[in-house]
């Protein structure tokens, strides 16, 4: 891959929005991989929803580029590219279905975590060069990475609470059990 020139801040806006889209682009392959790993369907119908979601964050991404008459550079989000061996891994590692959900869950608030610090700067960065059309459509994608970060912080809050108050209930029943022998 040959090298970009980064020399204004037009070159920077299009690095950062490449690197977005690419992410966005991992984002569909691994919600889809997620959500066939999730039993809660809550969390799943999260899942659909944001891969929906994403996909339009795609096609808003592309209309950024078209315009500001920019082309999008070929590079990969090396961030969601390691987000998304995170959730290879834990799926090799065979984890209960409770757990597993909450490695999704734990992947999605991570992931949330990144897309909102990336639109924020492009946010920034566009209302800096006065691209008031390129500020909206970034908003929009915002806006939802926002609202399911919410989403998935607070399923996570109650499956959390659900994992630890089962193992403890299995675990007084162990305990009930050895005494009683």
């Amino acid at each position: 891959m040959a090298k970009m020139s980064m020399q204004t801040p037009q070159d920077l806006f299009a690095h950062e929005l490449s690197d977005m889209l690419s992410a966005e682009r991992i984002i569909v392959q691994m919600l889809g991989d997620a959500e066939g790993l999730v039993q809660n369907p809550q969390l799943r119908q999260d899942l659909q929803r944001h891969r929906q979601e994403s996909e339009q964050h795609i096609r808003n991404d592309e209309q950024v580029f078209q315009v500001l008459g920019l082309q999008p550079h070929k590079i990969e989000c090396k961030a969601l590219k390691g987000l998304y061996d995170e959730l290879k891994e834990g799926k090799s590692a065979n984890p209960s279905p409770m757990v597993q959900d909450e490695l999704v869950a734990c992947g999605a608030a991570k992931t949330e975590h990144f897309e909102i610090a990336g639109y924020t700067s492009l946010i920034n960065q566009a209302r800096a060069m006065g691209q008031s059309e390129a500020v909206q459509l970034l908003q929009q994608n915002l806006q939802q990475e926002e609202r399911m970060l919410r989403d998935v912080d607070q399923l996570a809050q109650q499956m959390t609470q659900q994992f630890i108050a089962g193992a403890m209930r299995q675990g007084s029943q162990s305990s009930a059990s050895q005494v009683n022998m």
